[in-house]
């Protein structure tokens, strides 16, 4: 077997093998055996990749066929800063190749990212096979992002709700929205999530909030009692790709003020969207969340919502770009 830097030559082979795990994925999740599980779909994507991003990443080949691939998207913003992204469709190998290829795999595509300054490393791991997680475990990464997938047939609508009204936002609930941007910024500063909002963007936070209501294809529900905004959910149209059925809708942002936790608010709003979702056509609701928020992580399960999908995350010591054997100054030591 033979590791070596990945080219956009080789986005035949590697399709194939995108499509095989993809396969595999959907023998547990049907739902993704979709529109977009098409080979001339995923050349065009992977072609993309090449033309208008910086991809780094290594296949596994024998005897000059590939049997696994890992690739990453060098990326730079104002959050993580330099960081390599591995997408849904970044990583795969053959089915009679052993879990060891994906640590293999990462252990060289790695050190060409540590070389262009990525001390972070995202990766979005696919949980219809077994391996892919067990293996990133055993790479010392660790989850911090859940996608995951509701099929409208399969829900069952709660009891005993709260009495609230739930009823659909309109633009003169701009504001309302504004200060509900709170909601979610508290969840995530308060443990054990502890991811930080930094004062800066909260201006911003809120304005987007606000915003909202202006795109004509969002629907936002609101639960109100006595005048007063009790929680939303906001949902919006997406587009199938292979971690996205067809004929869904995201369940882009939501949040029940502390104060009402517990009393049945967010099961009132989701029984709720479900008929509204539902009467509109659609027939999967997809969302994701941050693992360490408690209140997210208990509650959408509970509301028949299932895993498909991992943001797993390994961040690196940054001293390894100058405390190594093949570093000048070490070897002066």
């Amino acid at each position: 077997m033979e590791l070596k830097q990945i080219t956009a030559k080789d986005i035949p082979t590697m399709s194939k093998l995108l499509i095989e795990r993809q396969n595999v994925e959907s023998e547990i999740f049907p739902f993704l055996k979709n529109s977009c599980l098409d080979m001339q779909y995923i050349v065009n994507l992977l072609g993309k990749w090449f033309t208008h991003h910086k991809m780094i990443g290594y296949g596994a080949f024998i005897n000059n066929e590939l049997v696994g691939y890992l690739i990453g998207e060098i990326k730079h913003d104002t959050t993580r800063g330099r960081h390599v992204w591995v997408h849904y469709e970044g990583l795969a190998i053959r089915a009679d190749q052993s879990p060891e290829l994906l640590r293999n795999l990462y252990a060289k595509a790695s050190e060409a990212w540590v070389k262009q300054g990525c001390f972070m490393h995202y990766t979005i791991i696919p949980l219809g096979n077994q391996v892919y997680y067990d293996a990133y475990q055993r790479l010392s990464f660790f989850v911090q992002q859940v996608h995951a997938v509701m099929c409208l047939e399969d829900y069952r609508p709660f009891e005993n709700v709260a009495d609230a009204e739930v009823r659909l936002a309109t633009k003169m609930d701009s504001e309302a929205m504004g200060k509900m941007s709170s909601i979610i910024q508290a969840y995530q500063n308060a443990a054990p999530t502890f991811e930080p909002v930094v004062p800066e963007a909260v201006v911003d936070i809120k304005s987007g909030y606000s915003s909202i209501l202006e795109e004509e294809d969002a629907i936002c529900l609101l639960a109100v009692e006595d005048r007063k905004e009790l929680a939303f959910q906001v949902y919006f149209p997406t587009s199938s790709n292979l971690m996205t059925p067809d004929s869904s809708i995201e369940l882009s942002v939501a949040g029940t003020y502390d104060v009402q936790m517990g009393k049945g608010v967010g099961k009132k709003l989701m029984n709720e969207s479900y008929k509204i979702i539902q009467e509109k056509g659609y027939e999967m609701i997809v969302t994701d969340w941050r693992i360490t928020n408690l209140a997210s992580s208990t509650f959408w399960p509970k509301c028949g919502f299932k895993p498909i999908a991992y943001r797993m995350v390994r961040y690196i010591d940054y001293n390894i770009a100058w405390a190594n054997f093949d570093n000048s100054s070490m070897k002066m030591l």
